[in-house]
């Protein structure tokens, strides 16, 4: 953690999907970033996400990284629909269930680790479950 992405965890701590956004030019900063580097700008606000979006590319992990997650586990590239790119834990589904293109939601289901982390599931195994 540090001084540009504390905000980050803070809101995803809360459940909550937001970004530095450029107030001059509305462009996205991720990772976070003290300038925008579209236009130069310092200033910024943090903007809340949709949390939907489309699974652009996924790959299975087989090594153990972290204590907390079990291997394997599924790591994917998720197109938001804002337009940033977030890489993720995908959770809730196998990977031969994962398609090109899949809609997918954010959730942030509590850790027994240090950070509470954005991670992706199928827009439709998240309907079901409700």
């Amino acid at each position: 953690m540090n001084l540009f992405d504390e905000p980050y965890w803070q809101y995803a701590e809360a459940g909550e999907l937001r970004l530095q956004q450029c107030v001059a030019c509305a462009s996205f900063r991720y990772p976070p970033a003290p300038i925008c580097p579209e236009c130069l700008t310092e200033e910024h606000d943090w903007a809340a996400l949709s949390g939907q979006g489309s699974l652009l590319a996924w790959t299975v992990f087989h090594r153990q990284y972290f204590p907390d997650i079990p291997v394997p586990y599924l790591v994917g590239a998720v197109v938001t629909a804002e337009g940033p790119i977030l890489i993720g834990n995908i959770v809730g589904l196998p990977a031969a269930d994962l398609t090109h293109g899949m809609p997918m939601s954010a959730v942030f289901p509590p850790s027994t680790g240090s950070r509470r982390l954005c991670q992706w599931t199928s827009r439709s195994s998240l309907e079901h479950r409700t």
